[in-house]
Formats: C-alpha cells, structure tokens, sequence
C-alpha cells in the first residue's frame, strides 16, 4: 500500500501525492512535479476504472490542482512512455478516444479483458485456457502473437447503448 502525503500545488491547493509515485518516478530519471503526481494519483484513485485525459483533467480541478487540459494530456503521454500508464482505445457513437490508467505491476500473463462495446463496461478474467485458445487464434490468422487481449462484446444490461 502506498503512502499518501499531501503537496502543496499552485494557488495553495493540497494536492494528494505519494511517497511512492515520486520515488517511482525519480527512478525512471523523471522529475515529480506536482501535475505529474497528481495525473498518478487521479489514475490510482479510479480503482482501475480507464479514465480518458479529459476525465482526469475534470478529478484534477475538483481536486484543487490548477492545469491546463493540454498539460494533463503531455503527463499521460510521458507517463505512458514510462510505461507506468497503459492506454487503450474505445470506440463510442463519436469515434475512438483513448483511456487510461495506471500499470500493473502483478498481472498475469493469462488475463483477458471482456468489453462491451455499447456502454464500455469491462471486466478482466485470468483464465489461461482461455487466454492460449486466443493466443492461437490470432497466430492462426497472422495477427501479433502476446500481450493483453480485449474482446469485445455486447453486455445484457438494459440500460447499455448498443
């Protein structure tokens, strides 16, 4: 578990942080800036929710911390080239728009993430039965062979937009 301190961000705001993320992103040769901690705490709070940038630019301001939008979006695309955010895409009745959240360090190789593809609703499994039948299904069809999968689905829920 992390411990949370508080950072004193600009006009005054206390900004949650922690101890872990700075000491993560020093580390990686990165400076923790208060808009950096701030992106990794709003990601950490989701409870593995995917939030897209304009989301955690909305968490940030209620939170206190005063950014700009285009600032939250350079964080989230450092912090993916750092490989501590996973980004991914999902289509909506606009078009496709990229999601977020933080890394995990202990996910198993064998975890397949279901979606719905109307109201984006997800949940992840660990089945590797499931997960090697996929891995030959996309080899079997020339597609790139390891890492996550995501399979798109229609949920039963009545209130889901499909």
């Amino acid at each position: 578990m992390r411990k949370s301190t508080a950072v004193s961000g600009t006009h005054g705001a206390q900004v949650p942080a922690s101890s872990g993320f700075s000491e993560q992103l020093r580390s990686l040769g990165i400076r923790p800036t208060v808009i950096r901690l701030c992106v990794l705490q709003t990601l950490a709070e989701s409870d593995s929710q995917w939030l897209g940038g304009e989301e955690v630019f909305r968490r940030m301001l209620k939170r206190g911390t005063a950014t700009g939008l285009a600032s939250v979006y350079r964080v989230i695309k450092e912090l993916e080239k750092a490989r501590l955010v996973q980004r991914e895409w999902e289509r909506g009745l606009g078009g496709a728009r990229a999601v977020h959240r933080l890394r995990r360090t202990q996910t198993p190789e064998s975890t397949v993430r279901l979606r719905c593809g109307g109201c984006n609703a997800s949940v992840e499994v660990v089945d590797e039965a499931l997960h090697e039948g996929l891995l030959r299904a996309a080899q079997a069809h020339g597609m790139p062979a390891g890492g996550p999968f995501t399979v798109q689905l229609a949920c039963a829920r009545a209130d889901c937009v499909r």
